[in-house]
C-alpha cells in the first residue's frame, strides 16, 4: 500500500504546486509523470480497478498539460523529444487499452494529437509510434461518438503528414518484399490485384473501415484516404501497392452495396406549403406534387458517389486513377447499376420512376469529367474514343486482366441491346406520371449539365448544319411566336417586360456556351455546329406527344417538359430548324421587281413557306393556342379567368439579381416556379374573380356587400373551377382527355398560364440566339 500512499500523495501535490515555468522545471514534472505512467502499467498489486484508472488518467492529463505550455514556448521542445525517446505513448496506449474507461482514451487520444502535432522527429516517423497509435485505434473500446472520432482524427492526422512529408511514410507502410528470379529479373507475387494485405499497410486500411461512417469520423477517414490516395504519385512504392491491393475493390463494391440497400420512393408529406402552382391543380394531394423523401440510405450513398468523385479529383497518379475508374466500371456499373436499370423498364410500374430518379440525382451531383465519361459513356453504349497505346505498369496489365476475368464470369448483358436511351423512350410513353416526371428530369439533367452527350440522346442529322436566316425571315418566325403568345393572355407591359425575358435567356445561352464538347466533337472538329434534330427520333416523337396533352398533363409534368423543351433550344450542339423555326431551305422568298434591289432591302424581306414546312413544336404549339382560342369563344369571361390565374400564381414574387438567376429551381420539381416568371414583375389584373379567389373583394369597404354575399360568390366560383372542363358534351372532349381523367376548369387555367410563359420564354430564347449564335444576317 505504500506505493499507492505515495502516488496519491504525489497526484495532489502536484495539483496544489503551480504550473513549472521554466524548461527544466517543465522536463522534470514531465519525466516525473511519465515514471509515475510507467510504475502504474508495471504494478500488479493493484488496490482496485478504479482507483488506478483515475491515477492514469490524472498523470495523462498532466503529460498533456505540460505539452500544451510547452507547445506556447519556441523550440526547441525538450519534453516532446523525451515522449519520443521515453516511448512513453506506448505505456499510454497499454493503459487506454487496460481501462475500459472514456476519461483515459479521451485523454490518450489528446496526447497522441498533441505529438502529432509537434512535428519532432522520433514521433510521426518512428514504427513503434506508428504501432501504438495503430493498435490504439484498432483495439480501443468506441462507446460513443465522440470518442471515435477523436481516434479516427488522429488517423487524418497521420494521413496529413504522409501527404506533407512523404518521407515518413516507411514508417506507417512497409510493402512485401518482391521475390527475385535466379536471373535477377522480379518475381510475381502469389497475390494479386484485390488481395487484403493488412499488415502491410495498416493506417490505410482503418481509414477504408471508417470511410462510411457520419459525422466527424466518416469525414476524417474520407480526408484521410484522400491524401494517402495523393500521394501515391510522390511514391513509386505506395502506387503500385495501391493497384495491385483491394483499395479500388473495396470502393467499388462499397459503392454497390449501399446502391443496393435504396429502396422504392416514398413521397412523405413535408411541413413545407405545397407551391401555389401545384396547389392551383387537380394533382396537389397527388404524389408527383411532392418531392420524394429519398431518406438516409440515400444520402449515405450519395455521400460515398461524391468521395469517389473527390477520390479521382485528387489522385494524381495515371495508373491509380485508372485501376478505380476500371473496377468502379466493372464492379459497380457493369454488375449494379446496368442490371438495375434493365429490371425496372416496367414502364407502368414505380420502379422504374425509382431508378430514374436515382440516375436524375447521380448525374445531377457529380461534375468530375471522368466519372460521368464513364457513367453516360457506358449506359448509353456510346463508341469511346480511341485509346492512346501506352506504357503500362506490370501491376496495371494484370489488374485489368482479373477485371475481365471478373466481368466474364458475370456474364451481364450488354447496354448495346438496351441501354438508357432506350429506357427514356419507354419512360415517355409510361401511363404511370411518376415514371414520366422522372423520365423527363433525368433528359434535363443531361441537357444542362452533361450536354456533351445530348446527342447520344437526343439523335440529330449528320450533315446538316443550322444555315443563317435573313432579318426578314428571322423577324417574321419571331412574331409569329410572340403572337402566339399574346394570343393566350394580353399584357399591356409586354413590351417592357419582354426584355427581362431576353436578358435570361442571354445569361443561359452565354452559360451553355462555356461547356465542353465531347471528345467525340473535339475529334471531328470540321462538323459545323448546331445540327438540326432528327424530327423522326423517337424522343422527340415522345416530347411533341407530351405537348399534344398539354392541357390535361400535370402542371410539374409541364414544368419539367417545358425545361426540357427550353434545354434543347437553349443548346448551340442544336438548331432550331425543322422543330421550333422553319427551315431556310423551305422559304418561298419574294419575287424581286429589279436586279438591282439593294442587298439591305432583300435581307429584310419577308419570305412565306408552305404550310407542309412548319416546324414540329410550334405545329403543336399552335394547335394549343388554337383550342385556347376556341376556349375564349365558348366561354364570355375566360380571358378573365386566365388573368385571374396568372395574378395569383405571381403572387409574393419579388425580381431576382442575376445570382440568384444562376440557381434557378430544379427543372420539374415541386419548388419550380413557373417557367420564365425569373425576374420578371408581372402586371397583374384586378378582377372580381382574383377578388374572390382571395377570399376578397374588389370593391371600397364601404361599398361592400354583406360577407355572407361575398362567400357565397367565392364559393361559386371554386365550385365552378373544380367543374370538369371542357363539359363533356363539349365536341373538344375527346381531343384533351388523355390521362383518362377529365381536368378541371381550375386545371386548365394553370396550364394555360404556363404555355403563355413557355411561349414567351421560348420566344426569348430564340431572340436572343438570333444575335449571340449569329443565326440571323444580311447574307
Amino acid at each position: 500500500m505504500d506505493f499507492w500512499s505515495r502516488l496519491i500523495g504525489g497526484s495532489r501535490a502536484l495539483s496544489k504546486t503551480s504550473r513549472a515555468t521554466s524548461p527544466t522545471e517543465r522536463l522534470t514534472a514531465f519525466k516525473r509523470a511519465c515514471n509515475a505512467l510507467q510504475q502504474i502499467w508495471r504494478s500488479t498489486n493493484t488496490p482496485s480497478a478504479e482507483q488506478s484508472t483515475a491515477h492514469a488518467r490524472a498523470y495523462i492529463e498532466r503529460l498533456n498539460s505540460i505539452l500544451s505550455d510547452e507547445s506556447r514556448g519556441p523550440a526547441p521542445h525538450p519534453c516532446v523529444a523525451y515522449a519520443a525517446s521515453s516511448q512513453i505513448f506506448v505505456t499510454v496506449t497499454k493503459l487506454a487499452l487496460s481501462y475500459y474507461d472514456d476519461g483515459v482514451l479521451r485523454s490518450a487520444t489528446i496526447f497522441f494529437n498533441t505529438l502529432i502535432d509537434a512535428e519532432v522527429d522520433g514521433v510521426v516517423d518512428n514504427r513503434l509510434f506508428a504501432r501504438a497509435l495503430v493498435d490504439l485505434v484498432r483495439r480501443a473500446d468506441k462507446a460513443s461518438d465522440e470518442i471515435e472520432g477523436r481516434l479516427v482524427e488522429l488517423l487524418f492526422g497521420i494521413a496529413n503528414n504522409i501527404r506533407l512529408q512523404p518521407v515518413i511514410l516507411p514508417a506507417w507502410f512497409v510493402p512485401r518484399a518482391t521475390p527475385i528470379a535466379q536471373d535477377g529479373e522480379s518475381m510475381p507475387p502469389m497475390e494479386f490485384a484485390g488481395a487484403t494485405r493488412k499488415d502491410e499497410f495498416p493506417l490505410f486500411y482503418l481509414l477504408v473501415d471508417y470511410v462510411h461512417n457520419d459525422g466527424r469520423a466518416g469525414d476524417f477517414a474520407r480526408t484521410g484516404l484522400l491524401y494517402l490516395i495523393e500521394t501515391a504519385s510522390r511514391s513509386k512504392n505506395l502506387e503500385k501497392w495501391l493497384i495491385e491491393s483491394d483499395l479500388a475493390t473495396l470502393m467499388a463494391t462499397g459503392l454497390g452495396a449501399l446502391y443496393s440497400q435504396l429502396g422504392s420512393l416514398e413521397y412523405a408529406p413535408t411541413d413545407e406549403d405545397v407551391p401555389r402552382i401545384i396547389a392551383l391543380s387537380d394533382h396537389a394531394k397527388e404524389a408527383t406534387a411532392l418531392q420524394p423523401a429519398l431518406g438516409e440510405t440515400m444520402d449515405a450513398f450519395m455521400s460515398y458517389l461524391l468521395f469517389w468523385q473527390d477520390t479521382i479529383d485528387h489522385c494524381k497518379s495515371v495508373e491509380v486513377n485508372d485501376t478505380l475508374l476500371d473496377h468502379f466500371q466493372v464492379l459497380f456499373l457493369e454488375q449494379l447499376l446496368y442490371p438495375s436499370l434493365l429490371e425496372s423498364s416496367d414502364v407502368a410500374g414505380g420502379s422504374t420512376a425509382a431508378v430514374l430518379t436515382y440516375m436524375c440525382r447521380i448525374l445531377d451531383s457529380i461534375d468530375q469529367g471522368e466519372l460521368v465519361h464513364r457513367i453516360l459513356q457506358f449506359l448509353l453504349a456510346s463508341s469511346p474514343p480511341p485509346e492512346e497505346q501506352m506504357d503500362m505498369s506490370a501491376s496495371r496489365r494484370k489488374s485489368l486482366n482479373v477485371l475481365a476475368a471478373l466481368a466474364s464470369e458475370a456474364a451481364q448483358p450488354s447496354p448495346s441491346l438496351f441501354n438508357l436511351r432506350d429506357l427514356v423512350l419507354l419512360g415517355l410513353h409510361s401511363s404511370n406520371r411518376q415514371t414520366v416526371l422522372a423520365t423527363l428530369r433525368l433528359l434535363n439533367v443531361v441537357l444542362q449539365r452533361h450536354h456533351q452527350f445530348s446527342r447520344a440522346l437526343i439523335h440529330t442529322v449528320p450533315g446538316q448544319p443550322a444555315q443563317q436566316r435573313s432579318v426578314g425571315a428571322f423577324n417574321a418566325e419571331l412574331e409569329q411566336l410572340l403572337t402566339l403568345g399574346t394570343s393566350i393572355f394580353d399584357d399591356p407591359s409586354l413590351n417592357e417586360s419582354f426584355d427581362d425575358y431576353v436578358a435570361d435567356a442571354t445569361w443561359t445561352l452565354e452559360s451553355r456556351l462555356c461547356l465542353p464538347v465531347s471528345a467525340a466533337d473535339e475529334v471531328e472538329g470540321a462538323i459545323p455546329l448546331p445540327l438540326q434534330l432528327q424530327q423522326d427520333d423517337p424522343i422527340v416523337r415522345g416530347l411533341l406527344g407530351c405537348v399534344e396533352t398539354f392541357f390535361t398533363n400535370s402542371v410539374i409534368v409541364n414544368l419539367a417538359l417545358t425545361g426540357v423543351l427550353m434545354s434543347l433550344a437553349s443548346s448551340h450542339l442544336f438548331s432550331l430548324d425543322g422543330w421550333v423555326l422553319v427551315d431556310p431551305a423551305n422559304y418561298d422568298s419574294p419575287e424581286e421587281s429589279s436586279d438591282e434591289l439593294d442587298p439591305i432591302h432583300r435581307a429584310y424581306q419577308i419570305p412565306t413557306w408552305p404550310a407542309t414546312a412548319n416546324p414540329t413544336l410550334t405545329a403543336a404549339l399552335q394547335r394549343l393556342v388554337d383550342q385556347v382560342r376556341q376556349w375564349q369563344q365558348d366561354l364570355p369571361d375566360f380571358d378573365v379567368l386566365v388573368a385571374a390565374r396568372r395574378d395569383l400564381l405571381h403572387l409574393g414574387e419579388r425580381p431576382q439579381s442575376p445570382m440568384d438567376r444562376s440557381r434557378p429551381s430544379y427543372p420539374g420539381s415541386p419548388d419550380a416556379s413557373v417557367p420564365a416568371s425569373r425576374g420578371r414583375s408581372p402586371n397583374p389584373i384586378s378582377s372580381p374573380a382574383v377578388a374572390s379567389l382571395r377570399g376578397e373583394s374588389s370593391r371600397p369597404a364601404e361599398s361592400r356587400g354583406s360577407s355572407g354575399s361575398r362567400a357565397a360568390t367565392a364559393e361559386t366560383l371554386r365550385q365552378r373551377l373544380a367543374t370538369p372542363f371542357p363539359p363533356p358534351e363539349a365536341s373538344v372532349s375527346e381531343s384533351v382527355d388523355p390521362e383518362k381523367a377529365p381536368a378541371t376548369l381550375g386545371h386548365v387555367l394553370t396550364n394555360v398560364v404556363v404555355l403563355y410563359e413557355f411561349l414567351l420564354e421560348l420566344s426569348a430564347v430564340v431572340q436572343a440566339r438570333g444575335s449571340l449564335f449569329e443565326e440571323a444576317g444580311y447574307t
